[in-house]
């Protein structure tokens, strides 16, 4: 809504080239972490957080996992925030920063004590070595 308002109201208001370009590289950027996580993870990839742990599930701390605990989330929050800034939502960005960092703060936390309860002894060292990724 926001685009179009800009876009049929203030023609003459465009977005600069630049924050296009910084938007569209926020784009790739999320969806190669995103892209990458889903490879990495194979078969324990899921769009569900698994309250209960399956047999075949395992801990992932390769590939892009070395570094992030949570790169789905990550390249998420990046790449719709770059999508934003590329169509020249400004206040949506902001907006959508807050809003998305408020729910991957939940999901998150959520989602570390039940891997923490899933792996006691493994979790705690691989959150030792490795970011989450949202600021």
């Amino acid at each position: 809504m926001e685009c179009g308002i800009r876009f049929f109201l203030f023609p003459s208001f465009g977005i600069h080239n630049l924050l296009q370009y910084i938007g569209i590289g926020l784009v790739i950027f999320g969806q190669a972490i995103r892209t990458s996580s889903m490879i990495t993870c194979g078969e324990n990839f899921n769009h569900f957080i698994q309250v209960s742990q399956s047999s075949d599930h395992a801990l992932v701390t390769h590939g892009i996992y070395r570094f992030l605990r949570h790169p789905s989330y990550v390249g998420f929050f990046y790449w719709c925030i770059g999508m934003q800034i590329m169509l020249g939502n400004i206040i949506c960005s902001i907006l959508f920063t807050i809003a998305a960092r408020m729910f991957f703060q939940q999901r998150i936390a959520f989602e570390e004590d039940l891997l923490l309860k899933h792996y006691p002894i493994d979790y705690p060292k691989y959150i030792k070595i490795t970011y989450i990724g949202i600021p």
